[in-house]
């Protein structure tokens, strides 16, 4: 008992100190409008000032060095868990190596371009658990598959196979290997204890609805599936939208239909919203709400660590536009729309401080 209560004092420590990097909302809008000469400060606060005094000129290099910055987080707070905690943050993490994955199938059979595994892939030193040259070396989606059904990916692999078998396509072996994902997530999630396991479900059913919801959108409505093919692609039920709540709302005709048919509470939210992309950032602005109330009211709970997780990845990922934006030349009114979806008024009006 002694040791577990060490371990989460530490852990709160720990999380305490890295969340003092997550910018809050006005300085997440400076990050969004200032010139590059002027974003040093900002990044330095963020944890990674390396890029203000040397910034890479190569998009690929700029992921790479973000995404080893979230890697080496995570494993810093993983040694402060028990093997059920860290199974279930790992699995998390583990998206990174299904970004490696994706677009290994995307772009090995398709033909688009060779593939350089220093340029094109993530290095993801400690977490990653794929062969990648031996799935770079396959000749086709079948023996792809095979091989991955001989890694930490079999459970996945199955039904990522079985629907290729069915649709022959990379779209739905790509929605099946994500559907798969956060269903190990959500079983990971049901092996924890008491206030660890309540808290870290909360925020993952949040998200879940957020995937769920923006995926049947887009399945149905722009990529234009049946029903039942939109809604068997989907990841597990959420907080306010189990999967029954999901099959009734596949069947509706239209953006507009399935938003009137939410449950009260997601209605209410979304009922000025237009199109998908603004349904998508209400829904992340939801998540976001859940993740930093866990982050400042929860104590001695894994769940600080994915909360903070959670919003440090959305983070990197703004920090990460906004750089690549510079490096590539875009506008400011183009770096802010691509950037961060709660720095918009609209939305920042209803986000927690």
């Amino acid at each position: 008992m002694g040791n577990q209560v060490a371990s989460y004092a530490y852990l709160n420590t720990r999380v305490s100190l890295m969340a003092k990097q997550l910018l809050h909302r006005k300085q997440r809008q400076a990050l969004l409008q200032l010139p590059l000469s002027e974003l040093g400060p900002l990044l330095t606060q963020a944890g990674v000032g390396a890029l203000a005094q040397q910034p890479p000129k190569d998009p690929a290099r700029l992921e790479q060095f973000l995404a080893t910055v979230l890697v080496g987080e995570s494993i810093k707070l993983m040694r402060c868990l028990n093997s059920s905690e860290r199974n279930f943050i790992r699995h998390w993490m583990r998206r990174l190596e299904l970004i490696n994955l994706k677009f290994l199938l995307r772009t090995k059979f398709s033909g688009s371009q060779p593939i350089d595994p220093s340029r094109h892939l993530l290095d993801l030193a400690g977490l990653g658990s794929l062969e990648l040259q031996t799935l770079i070396n396959t000749d086709s989606i079948e023996e792809f598959l095979r091989q991955l059904q001989n890694s930490s990916y079999r459970s996945m692999a199955r039904p990522a196979r079985k629907a290729f078998e069915e649709h022959r396509s990379l779209f739905d072996v790509e929605a099946a290997l994500d559907a798969n994902y956060y269903s190990h997530l959500v079983q990971l999630a049901s092996t924890l204890e008491g206030r660890h396991k309540q808290q870290t479900e909360s925020l993952l059913r949040t998200w879940l609805d957020q995937i769920n919801l923006v995926s049947l959108l887009r399945f149905r409505f722009v990529y234009k599936l049946s029903p039942p093919h939109a809604y068997f692609l989907l990841a597990p039920g959420g907080h306010r939208l189990s999967l029954r709540t999901l099959q009734q709302l596949a069947q509706l005709a239209s953006v507009k239909e399935v938003v009137e048919h939410l449950p009260a509470p997601l209605q209410q939210q979304l009922a000025e919203t237009g199109d998908i992309e603004d349904i998508e950032h209400h829904m992340q602005q939801l998540v976001r709400t859940r993740a930093n109330k866990i982050l400042r009211k929860q104590r001695f709970n894994m769940a600080i660590a994915y909360a903070y997780l959670y919003l440090r990845e959305q983070q990197i990922q703004l920090i990460h536009a906004v750089l690549k934006g510079h490096l590539l030349g875009l506008s400011t009114e183009l770096i802010q729309f691509c950037g961060d979806p709660l720095a918009f008024p609209a939305l920042a009006r209803r986000e927690l401080p």
